[in-house]
């Protein structure tokens, strides 16, 4: 299972306070999840605070907790929202100046597995008509997915996996390009404003064309690497 991103209203929790905080969300306006802006390592504000800080006793009790967040770490690696903000994940963490360690409690994310899988299904049973017609002219008669090695067929993918995409072949020589686009059968886009994917591969003597191996997560953003 792969990791999760975290968003405005996550739980955070802190080992030198005395209860759990939400997190406010306020360096991205412009990425949401389920209708929540994601949290970047940017982000300090925990309106809410832990209660009282262990670090500062005063007489029989602590003083308030005064939150200063320290930049986060263990964050996604490529930066994002065209500046240096990289997104948090579930396992992020970060130091409070007073010196406690903050860390993730609850990402904040409804678990949707279920729906990422459907669509996964969806997705390769739309390919096999998308280059149907004359019965001499190249097609797509078959597509499935095969795990990372190629060597088992899957029907579903969780967050984080990888796979790799097929497709048999008609009326097509060996060594020729094969394009298929694939629509979500919900009509849903697969990233904010686009509402289809482009994948090719080069067909096989057996008529058969492993395309682009994919990642699917539950932003809907695909990334993909070369074979």
């Amino acid at each position: 299972m792969g990791k999760k991103y975290v968003l405005d209203g996550a739980m955070l929790q802190c080992n030198q306070g005395m209860k759990p905080a939400k997190l406010l969300v306020t360096q991205n306006k412009k990425v949401k999840i389920q209708g929540k802006f994601q949290a970047t390592d940017k982000e300090t504000q925990v309106p809410e605070t832990f209660g009282q800080c262990k670090l500062k006793p005063s007489g029989s009790s602590y003083l308030p907790c005064v939150p200063a967040l320290q930049p986060w770490t263990k964050t996604a690696k490529k930066s994002t929202l065209g500046g240096s903000k990289k997104f948090l994940f579930d396992d992020s963490e970060c130091m409070c100046a007073t010196g406690g360690k903050v860390t993730i409690m609850q990402h904040a994310q409804i678990n949707s597995a279920g729906s990422v899988k459907e669509t996964f299904k969806n997705i390769a049973m739309m390919i096999p008509g998308a280059m149907m017609g004359n019965d001499k002219a190249p097609k797509v008669v078959e597509s499935y997915w095969m795990d990372e090695t190629g060597k088992e067929r899957i029907d579903s993918l969780d967050y984080g996996e990888k796979a790799k995409l097929f497709v048999l072949t008609e009326n097509m020589d060996a060594g020729e390009t094969v394009t298929v686009n694939v629509k979500d059968k919900k009509k849903q886009d697969f990233k904010e404003g686009e509402k289809k994917l482009k994948y090719t591969g080069i067909v096989q003597a057996d008529g058969t064309a492993a395309m682009k191996l994919v990642t699917i997560d539950e932003n809907w953003i695909e990334t993909e690497k070369e074979q």
